[in-house]
């Protein structure tokens, strides 16, 4: 349908803007056919995941100052709005017409980023995309109505100057036997690179490995790159190292090599995101090629809002997940998020087998072709009821902004829950599904909004980074992975290849079985960072914590705080635990911050008997490691807006002494540490000398030394107690 009558806009400059940078942009919307009424309006909307800077209007010094004239005789009334208009275009500049009426060819000119009065322009958006739209609507005669111009203008935003580098690698290999490795320059946003032209060599903890020589990066890698025919000789544990010509310097994710290929490999994945069609930003096709050739992924898919999800876009879907499996290489799973409202469901991702898989929504909320409402099953009892008897057909139960609701679980359906994603963490989740008895394995995905799936960094209301799924299969293709799934050998982490098995008396993570002697628990972590703490887990209860960590003395001793948890369990989850600790005798000798997770967020020192720090979190922890000179009868005042209490270091030890914050699983712990150097992979077995009679949930929660956690899924012991 013809738009010109509504008039045109256009943007300058129109060259690439860098993700954070600041910017100075004007936009000049030229008035159409009709004119503006006095009473009408246009509005300048953005996605509702932009997190480029609000704009404001009233200081002309400071940053993010936005102006707005005009050619015509008129007053012009600005206001900018974060729920101004529609999803997926929520946040909104409006600029209503007032004392008069603009005609065709007046112009509104808005300057996003003023720096007339001195200030230092707007913050562009943390995160790239091809396609960054200024969406301009009109409401030419003033009636609340507004219809969007033919051709909204739009800026390319890219990535910035490589701040680190990365190489991502298998974390099987067999020896002797060609893997591919992926090296990547990042930006301090997470972002792919796109100028990154370093010079990169590799070397090995293997000292047999065979491996690529220099490579110089050019403008067709954009920032990253795979290279085959890495060859690792020797068997063990190890990594392959990158270094560049500007000092930065990479490790790998651990490689187990082997001499004979194991029946079982760890395969990494992130099966849910979502692009420009519903929530998100980018293209089907940029988002699979991301999982493949950036993130380096074994596995991924897409789940759109099923609200937003039309008969046309679920036909793209299944050919861009169809076009993009590989078995083999990148295997691709069809779905899409059921998103019903939590009372009678909530969110829940759906998967399929196959390529032709139908769609039965949860609503059609946003979608205006009606004809196929009879497809619709709310609430998701109805769904189950549908595919009752399928095994092409899975279902994990998700945390977004609305939760899952564990009243509707069907265990025929819903096999695993999900523990972490770009929202935060959710352990919550995890212990109210132990709680009443349910047998779940664990997941992490990203429910990516940016187009980097599988390496999701946070951005605005999203506070973590994005998840993985690691899934024990014998080869890498839809029925193997799905067979894993469906069984359970997996688990989940904070976006990290942390390796990670469980078994008990020799039954892998994800299956049951039935005994009269006390179990036996094998562990095997191999970390990507120096660990903290390796749990046991007996449903929600810790029953071991393997000592490792334990100072060997008073000259060893740190004290580890962290606080975690969410605000509610639906949104906005995000606690604010900015506040700060006062020693009240002797001196803080030293500090560290743990598992910030962004860059205007830490720690502090005021003085040398007091800290401050600025942290939120989302289920995720945050804190401080401290090393303290102070006499035995010193106390530590703790103090933030959720929870404030003293406590006397002499008093800490191993075992965490756990403070609780109110909240959803919001609580403080407090420990001691060792200073010392802590080992990045253990092995250990353990004997629970006290199973409960019935089913035993045995699990293991991971902690690393920059924060990345890890959790394995359950095995299910069913103890006869004779």
């Amino acid at each position: 349908m013809d738009r010109s009558w509504l008039g045109r806009a256009e943007i300058r400059p129109k060259t690439d803007v860098v993700a954070g940078s600041m910017v100075t942009l004007t936009l000049t919307y030229t008035v159409g056919r009709f004119g503006i009424d006095d009473g009408g309006s246009i509005r300048i909307a953005r996605r509702s995941v932009c997190d480029s800077e609000r704009p404001q209007l009233r200081d002309p010094q400071a940053s993010g100052y936005t102006t707005v004239a005009t050619t015509g005789d008129v007053r012009l009334i600005a206001r900018y709005d974060d729920r101004g208009h529609i999803r997926p275009w929520r946040g909104a500049l409006q600029i209503d017409v007032r004392d008069g009426s603009l005609r065709e060819g007046d112009t509104i000119t808005v300057i996003f980023g003023d720096r007339s009065g001195g200030g230092p322009g707007i913050r562009m958006q943390t995160f790239r995309e091809a396609e960054h739209i200024f969406k301009v609507l009109v409401d030419c005669f003033g009636t609340g109505r507004f219809e969007e111009i033919e051709e909204s203008p739009c800026i390319r935003v890219i990535g910035g100057p490589a701040d680190e580098i990365q190489v991502a690698a298998p974390s099987d290999a067999v020896a002797g036997t060609p893997i591919p490795v992926t090296v990547r320059g990042l930006d301090t946003w997470g972002n792919r690179s796109d100028g990154y032209r370093g010079r990169v060599s590799f070397s090995s903890s293997d000292p047999d490995a065979s491996l690529p020589g220099e490579y110089q990066f050019t403008g067709e890698d954009r920032g990253a790159r795979r290279f085959d025919g890495v060859v690792l000789n020797s068997p063990g544990l190890h990594t392959i190292s990158v270094r560049d010509d500007g000092g930065r310097e990479a490790l790998s994710n651990p490689i187990v090599v082997r001499r004979e290929r194991p029946r079982l490999r760890l395969f990494w994945g992130d099966i849910h995101g979502q692009t420009k069609q519903t929530v998100g930003t980018g293209t089907l096709d940029e988002y699979f090629s991301f999982a493949r050739d950036v993130a380096a992924l074994d596995f991924s898919g897409w789940q759109g809002n099923d609200f937003q999800v039309t008969r046309e876009l679920w036909r793209e879907a299944r050919e861009a997940t169809r076009r993009f499996n590989e078995p083999g290489r990148f295997v691709t799973f069809l779905g899409y998020e059921w998103s019903g409202l939590t009372p009678a469901g909530g969110d829940h991702n759906i998967y399929y087998l196959g390529d032709e898989g139908e769609i039965h929504r949860s609503n059609h909320w946003l979608i205006d072709d009606k004809s196929d409402l009879d497809t619709d099953r709310y609430p998701i009892s109805e769904l189950w009821r549908t595919f009752r008897g399928r095994r092409d057909v899975m279902a994990v139960a998700h945390v977004g902004g609305r939760h899952a609701n564990l009243d509707y679980f069907d265990p025929e359906r819903v096999p695993l829950i999900e523990v972490h994603s770009h929202h935060g963490t959710f352990e919550w989740f995890l212990e109210e599904a132990l709680r009443r008895g349910l047998r779940v394995g664990f997941v992490a995905n990203s429910d990516d909004h940016t187009c980097r799936p599988g390496l999701t960094y946070p951005s605005d209301r999203f506070c973590t980074r994005g998840g993985y799924v690691g899934a024990y299969a014998p080869e890498l293709t839809r029925e193997a992975l799905w067979e894993a799934l469906w069984r359970r050998r997996c688990y989940a982490t904070t976006g990290e290849r942390i390796i990670l098995w469980v078994e008990v008396d020799r039954h892998p993570m994800g299956e049951e079985f039935e005994g009269g002697a006390p179990p036996n628990i094998s562990v095997k972590v191999h970390g990507t960072a120096p660990l903290h703490e390796v749990e046991v887990k007996r449903g929600v209860e810790t029953i071991y914590r393997h000592p490792f960590a334990e100072p060997r003395g008073e000259e060893d001793r740190l004290i580890k705080i962290e606080w975690s948890g969410v605000r509610v369990r639906s949104r906005p989850k995000r606690v604010d635990w900015t506040g700060g600790l006062h020693l009240d005798r002797g001196r803080i000798v030293s500090y560290s911050a743990f598992a910030f997770d962004y860059p205007d967020q830490g720690v502090r020192r005021v003085s040398n008997q007091r800290l401050e720090w600025t942290s939120t979190t989302g289920g995720d922890p945050d804190g401080v490691i401290l090393r303290l000179d102070a006499p035995d009868d010193a106390e530590v005042h703790f103090y933030s807006k959720p929870v404030s209490f003293t406590f006397k270091p002499r008093d800490v030890g191993y075992e965490p002494m756990v403070i609780d914050a109110g909240g959803v699983n919001q609580r403080v712990k407090v420990s001691e540490i060792s200073g010392g150097d802590l080992p990045r992979s253990l092995e250990f077995r353990y004997v629970d000398g006290h199973p409960k009679p019935g089913v035993n949930p045995y699990w293991v929660r991971v902690v690393q030394s920059d924060g990345a956690m890890a959790w394995s899924s359950p095995v299910y012991f069913n103890y006869k107690d004779h």
